[in-house]
């Protein structure tokens, strides 16, 4: 069997820390791979999923004094305790949304309610526009989704607990939060006081540092084996073979001749857990709830934007890409397969039934022309040397919100989204509107 020429890549950029069993799994499973890795929230999940539990963790085993958790019900506690801290959140907030995870999981991830369609800490429903079934199963997300539905709730900090939760969750159930409000407290008085407690030396600290480049390293090599499915236990064994051959030299530092094994564990534990901060808020940032909403009432534009919004991270290549997805494009771009501008523009109408062509040149005349004002999720943005001649477009890119918009920008880019600029604001020629 022959391996993928972009799982070969993938590969030479991860620095050959995968090891043979990757290889296996990728002759197998490329179909895998480029289903992974071209879903940014189904690639996000698998590589959380590799952070694994810490040996050292600050967080109790058996009880957080006299309430009982387990060590993940306790780190997915400290997880809902952490993101109300990051976004500036009264402790108030931590309370209501530890008494709702308790009530519709017991602080259990794995939870499955509501005949087969509420998942996660709290039993989100996909079909309610929490998000995908993938998303509302990352702790982080869902977490950050339940706060920024509470923060719209008008005097939620002085309502009775049980009436903020229920206008979140609108469970069937809504007088059941309450009896779980004391506990909410204990937890994070428990949990919060632990964390003070001094941190235990560098060479047990889970959050270990590596050099900028042993860090792209291991994160390319971990993307690769995480969207290959190969098991943690094998990628930590191919990092201990890389630390025995003399690779991620930076990793030593400070470390005191830990144990090779150890060591990659922490190796793994870190980047993992870096890597899946940095996926999940890529996720948050573009697809919130109140996105998906509105692109659920956008028509076509609706669906061409959801559909761009999956190639999140999906490399530049110039002249790549088109109806059918990324490609290897010319030039510069031959040897990578990805989108370049009018690529992604195509693919994303082209999931929406209409054929734009790809070229902005032939994207321009697609549509009707809207003014800037009138603008709505899916809308093909125009950028020109000169805005008053379409003869000098040189980028397009797709509208989020009038505010954001999502692009291929330049060789050695992903697509990702930006934000109007004050150049973007000199060189807008246009907007059209596709179908």
């Amino acid at each position: 069997m022959i391996l993928e020429a972009g799982l070969v890549k993938a590969l030479a950029a991860g620095g050959g820390l995968v090891s043979s069993v990757a290889l296996v799994a990728g002759m197998a499973g490329g179909g895998q791979y480029a289903a992974t890795a071209a879903n940014p929230d189904r690639l996000a999940s698998a590589v959380c999923a590799y952070v694994g539990k810490d040996p050292k963790s600050p967080l109790p085993h058996k009880h957080v004094d006299s309430v009982p958790l387990t060590s993940k019900q306790a780190a997915n506690a400290r997880i809902i305790i952490d993101t109300a801290n990051a976004l500036g959140l009264p402790r108030r907030a931590a309370v209501i949304a530890l008494a709702t995870a308790l009530q519709e999981s017991s602080l259990r991830n794995d939870t499955v309610g509501d005949r087969g369609r509420a998942f996660g800490l709290f039993q989100q429903h996909p079909e309610y526009g929490w998000g995908t079934r993938t998303q509302v199963t990352n702790q982080h997300y869902a977490t950050q989704t339940f706060f920024s539905r509470l923060k719209k709730i008008r005097e939620w900090e002085t309502k009775p607990l049980t009436a903020v939760a229920q206008a979140v969750q609108r469970s069937a159930h809504p007088n059941a939060y309450a009896k779980h409000e004391t506990r909410a407290q204990a937890l994070i008085s428990t949990l919060t006081r632990r964390s003070r407690q001094p941190r235990p030396p560098r060479t047990s600290d889970s959050s270990l540092k590596l050099s900028e480049k042993d860090e792209q390293a291991v994160r390319a090599s971990l993307e690769l084996a995480t969207a290959l499915g190969v098991p943690r236990e094998t990628f930590v064994a191919d990092v201990q073979e890389a630390l025995n051959a003399g690779k991620l030299t930076s990793a030593h530092k400070g470390t005191r001749a830990m144990d090779p094994r150890r060591l990659a564990e922490r190796i793994v534990t870190s980047v993992a857990r870096r890597t899946c901060d940095d996926l999940s808020r890529k996720i948050n940032e573009a697809l919130d709830p109140e996105t998906l909403a509105t692109l659920r009432t956008s028509g076509r534009g609706g669906v061409a934007l959801a559909a761009a919004l999956k190639m999140l991270g999906v490399p530049y290549s110039w002249g790549g890409g088109g109806p059918d997805g990324p490609s290897y494009g010319i030039g510069r771009g031959a040897s990578t397969k990805g989108f370049d501008c009018s690529g992604l523009a195509e693919y994303a109408w082209a999931k929406a039934g209409v054929k734009i062509g790809g070229h902005t040149s032939t994207q321009w005349h697609a549509g009707v022309h809207v003014p800037r004002a009138q603008l709505k999720p899916g809308d093909l943005l125009f950028f020109a040397k000169d805005p008053r001649n379409p003869a000098t477009i040189h980028h397009v890119v797709i509208n989020i919100d009038g505010k954001r918009y999502l692009h291929a920008p330049a060789t050695g880019s992903n697509v990702q989204i930006d934000q109007w600029t004050t150049r973007r604001q000199a060189e807008y020629a246009g907007a059209v509107r596709p179908g």
